[in-house]
């Protein structure tokens, strides 16, 4: 299974980065898949240690997404890492094992602690549709546009019908993006 998450990884000068990911469950252990090259892949590669955030609040995907550097982020217990400080739980993790591979290798993640913050009070379709679009967002250079803009308009009616402030603000900054790349 696939759940969407925030991971944030350091490098050995403890200086964080955050990114939205799609992290795979196996019982005890997790795989993070990041693509090479990526500061996630690097960082791991150098520091074997992640934290795994679930939130509610999509503007964090969005925000972890475009490059924003600066969230408001606590440290850890167990590992020299960082959590959001927003989130709903979240997951400290150390990589046990790398699974090479020349686009998305693995590391498969043993999990050291696990801490509850806040409960899930569920996703309205307007956050799933953010969530969704984001990931279209994020795979620009590998799909065409025209598919792009054809699941954005899919998702659209979602928003239009049942997104909050939240959830509007997030779009328009997906939207903002999609528009910028195809000026």
């Amino acid at each position: 299974m696939i759940r969407e998450s925030i991971v944030i990884t350091t490098d050995l000068k403890k200086k964080p980065h955050v990114v939205p990911m799609g992290i795979t469950f196996n019982k005890k252990k997790l795989f993070i898949s990041p693509f090479v090259p990526s500061k996630t892949y690097l960082n791991l590669k150098e520091n074997p240690y992640a934290v795994i955030n679930f939130t509610d609040d999509v503007n964090i995907f969005v925000d972890a997404l475009l490059g924003k550097k600066n969230f408001n982020i606590q440290s850890t217990k167990k590992i020299k890492s960082f959590y959001l400080k927003n989130a709903l739980s979240y997951i400290e993790v150390k990589v046990i094992k790398f699974i090479e591979n020349k686009i998305r290798p693995r590391f498969e993640c043993k999990i050291l602690k696990e801490t509850s913050i806040d409960s899930f009070k569920g996703f309205n379709r307007a956050q799933l549709s953010v969530i969704e679009a984001a990931i279209l967002v994020s795979r620009i250079d590998l799909l065409p546009m025209k598919k792009i803009k054809k699941e954005i308009n899919y998702l659209k009616i979602a928003i239009d019908k049942t997104a909050g402030k939240n959830e509007k603000i997030a779009w328009k900054k997906l939207i903002k993006k999609l528009n910028d790349k195809n000026a």
